[in-house]
Order: C-alpha cells, then structure tokens, then sequence
C-alpha cells in the first residue's frame, strides 16, 4: 500500500548513484552523472557521508582506494584533502552534498545515508540541507539507529531500510536475522522497504512489509533483471543500462 503523500517515490524509475557511466568518463556519485540523470527525468539515488572537517559529500565507499587510487578513509580527510582527488582519472572531483542538491534539479531524491558510529551530527545536517531543497526526497540506510533518528527528530522525513540477505556479513548470526529479516523495521518507522535484487523474490518478510508500504529494489542492472523481477517491487534503483520508461508510460496513462 503507498501512501498519497509520498506515492512519488514509486513514480519514477531512480538512477543509481547519478546516470553514471564509470568506462566512458562519468563518475558515480559526480556532478556530471546527477546533471544526466536529471536531464532525463530519472529520479537520484546518492550515498552521504561526513569529512573529518564536517563537511558532507557525496561518496559510496567507506575508502577511496576504487574510486581515486588513494589510500584511506574518507572520513579521515578533511574537505581540503579531499579536493586535491579526482574521481576515476576524470577532472571530477568528490561533490558535496549542497553541490549534489544544486545538480539534482528538482527530481525526486533517494538520500542514503552511510553507516556510521555517532549518530546525529550526518543526520542533522542532511535534515537541514534538505528541508530546503524544492524536489521530493526521502532517506535510508541500512543502519536502523539512522533510521529511527529521523523517526524520532524529523518525523515528517520519509524514511526507509536498506537492506539484503546478508549472507557471509561478519556479524553474528542474531544480528544478521534481525537485519535480513527486517525485524527492526516497525521500530525505527521505516516507512518503505529498498531491498537487495539477489534475494527479494525469495525473502518472505519482504513479501509481507509488500502489502503494507512500498518496495524499492537495488540495483537492477538490465532491462532483463527489471522483467524478471517488476512483479516484486513498486520501483527500482538501476544502474548499467538505459531502462525502457514504463514509469513515464504509467504516469501517462494514470493521468489521462
């Protein structure tokens, strides 16, 4: 079931990481790969994170090694540091979040927020930068204390909980049930479910939060994937393909 006030999160197809296109000189997660998404009405999916400084940037990775060839962490570089950095021999550099929000345009945003231990600082600041941004936007993790902070502080947000099999993740057994098994989800108010494309058709929560509140499944990779698996979701995160638009179709025929 999707709620009228944010039935705009299943409208349109959202691109992940920005339109990228990482062999042919458009980074993930850089400025020219939301401008293209943008350009073709696709909604965003961005990855947020802090810089030692406290700057928030764009940036999926924990580490910079793949997406620089720089050694460290990220959150252990001041912006500075990290403006010296090109993404993948490319002019681009790391955006930061205000940038992303100016290249975004106005489409509908999906706001992940990286895990991290000392929650409230990323997650007030995300909240504050958004609040003035003229688009739809929502956020998830898949850390649900991320989650739950916006269900307690920015309620109106809507917030949902990443999520996948976590087969083979070094945590323990317990830990991984409670997190594939989204047993955490009516705590932290999640309010929509993003879920990994390898395990969702076999994932029985999943199926149940289904008839409840929305599904976004990550990351589709082929028109194929999108056909196999369209019955178990209400929208997808893609990458690595120029998706068929059967969203723009819908909108269309819902409209006349």
């Amino acid at each position: 079931m999707i709620r009228q006030d944010y039935k705009w999160l299943t409208d349109i197809y959202i691109a992940h990481r920005g339109l990228f296109d990482n062999k042919n000189g458009i980074p993930e997660n850089s400025l020219p790969a939301f401008t293209r998404a943008a350009q073709h009405n696709f909604g965003i999916e961005t990855d947020v994170q802090m810089t030692k400084d406290g700057v928030l940037v764009v940036f999926h990775d924990d580490t910079l090694k793949r997406m620089t060839g720089q050694e460290g962490k990220l959150s252990d570089k001041t912006y500075e540091e990290l403006l010296k950095l090109r993404l993948l021999d490319t002019d681009c550099v790391i955006p930061t979040f205000q940038q992303f929000l100016q290249a975004a345009d106005g489409v509908n945003l999906v706001v992940e927020i990286k895990n991290h231990d000392r929650i409230g600082e990323t997650e007030q600041k995300t909240y504050d930068m958004l609040k003035s941004y003229r688009g739809h936007y929502c956020i998830e993790s898949f850390n649900p204390l991320i989650v739950r902070w916006f269900k307690v502080h920015a309620p109106e947000v809507i917030r949902g909980q990443l999520s996948c099999s976590y087969n083979g993740a070094p945590f323990s057994a317990l830990k991984r049930r409670l997190l594939a098994q989204l047993k955490l989800c009516k705590w932290n108010g999640s309010q929509f479910i993003a879920y990994d494309a390898a395990t969702l058709r076999d994932n029985k929560a999943v199926a149940r939060f289904a008839k409840k509140i929305p599904i976004v499944c990550w990351t589709i990779r082929s028109q194929e994937q999108f056909e196999e698996l369209h019955d178990c979701f209400d929208n997808m995160i893609f990458d690595s393909f120029i998706p068929e638009r059967k969203d723009l179709e819908k909108l269309r025929n819902r409209d006349e």
